[in-house]
């Protein structure tokens, strides 16, 4: 077996992309222990080592290999180590670009929710089955299960109690969990968390539907 000491979280400098687009320098704030070296030590020592001696002499630092994937890669043309050190914000100027922007036309086709339906809203949560959450003694415990959320006037005209297990019925199936109240849900909508332990709302979504509606049934009422 090889195994390769590699730098952890934190142990290297480099650059992170949110899903904004926005690129920001990420800087080494410990030492890595032993003789543990950033990810990219490794492959140059690697390439070295396979004969590639000029790309380990060209890209010694984390700029060089950031600037060589801006030269190589179009889509990185912008992403120089210059332009991400000077960035505002982590946004960076893009060439502009000689192509047409596809527009949708009309709006989306959205079917009338039936009156004793609820509108299916997932979402994620701050604390769920994340590896780094679900990993972490300190965090997991904060990681609550799922349950599926009602305006309080809603769940006072199903008649079922805060903490009973209902069904959530959809055209692809359904899903069992239980019920909770926040006015935070508007009226006619049920939230269910996404990645959480319990039963999963995604077992009964289309993804060819641009909404979803679900019956709330009470378990002892089916």
């Amino acid at each position: 077996d090889v195994v390769f000491a590699a730098a952890a979280f934190g142990e290297q400098s480099g650059t992170t992309t949110n899903l904004e687009g926005r690129v920001t320098s990420v800087a080494e704030k410990v030492t890595p222990a032993g003789t543990a070296r950033p990810d990219w030590m490794v492959a140059a020592e690697l390439a070295e080592r396979l004969g590639h001696d000029d790309l380990a002499s060209r890209l010694w630092s984390v700029e060089a290999i950031t600037d060589e994937i801006a030269t190589t890669v179009p889509a990185y043309s912008a992403a120089t180590s210059a332009a991400i050190a000077t960035a505002v914000d982590g946004v960076l100027a893009v060439p502009a670009s000689t192509g047409t922007v596809g527009r949708a036309d009309g709006a989306p086709t959205v079917t009338d929710r039936v009156s004793y339906d609820y509108r299916l809203v997932i979402t994620r949560k701050l604390y769920d089955r994340a590896i780094g959450t679900a990993m972490s003694p300190s965090l997991a415990s904060l990681a609550a299960a799922g349950a599926a959320t009602v305006h309080p006037l809603d769940l006072a005209r199903l008649g079922i109690e805060t903490g009973a297990d209902v069904q959530l019925i959809g055209h692809r199936g359904s899903v069992v969990l239980p019920i909770a109240a926040s006015v935070g849900v508007p009226q006619g909508s049920v939230h269910v968390p996404f990645n959480v332990a319990g039963a999963s709302a995604t077992d009964i979504v289309d993804a060819t539907s641009a909404v979803h509606d679900v019956r709330i049934e009470r378990l002892a009422d089916r």
